[in-house]
């Protein structure tokens, strides 16, 4: 295996230099920065509320569509149930009107067939008396 042989001097300017400028910062500049880093907390901290209260929100939002839901579901069904209903309702009525049909024939048949004619058409004459001309004309 070969070692790689760095130089003593360029050991020492590579660590060197860098420890040499960090330590150029003036007391503004860090002043500044301290600053910067608090607001960019502050605004964290916020952005943080924000999204707390914006879960919240979403959570009673999720509520209410659940409960909504639940009252659409109900009211399929009540309606599902109303159709249910008619439909046996009108396939009673059309099996009375069946019937209905079929006993007015039957009732025709027994008039024409059953009833003597002269039951059928009973007609009295009116016997009107003659009006009572006035006198002395």
């Amino acid at each position: 295996m070969q070692k790689f042989a760095i130089p003593r001097g360029v050991f020492v300017l590579a660590l060197g230099v860098p420890l040499l400028l960090a330590g150029c910062a003036t007391r503004s500049s860090v002043e500044q920065a301290q600053n910067s880093a608090n607001l960019a907390d502050q605004h964290a901290s916020a952005a943080d509320s924000h999204a707390a209260n914006a879960d919240s929100h979403a959570g009673s939002a999720d509520s209410h569509a659940g409960a909504a839901q639940a009252r659409a579901d109900e009211a399929a069904g009540i309606g599902n149930s109303a159709m249910a209903a008619a439909q046996t309702a009108d396939q009673k009525a059309t099996t009375a009107q069946t019937g209905l049909t079929r006993a007015n024939a039957r009732i025709s048949y027994l008039e024409r067939h059953l009833m003597p004619k002269h039951f059928a058409k009973v007609h009295h004459k009116v016997k009107h008396k003659k009006p009572i001309a006035p006198s002395g004309t």
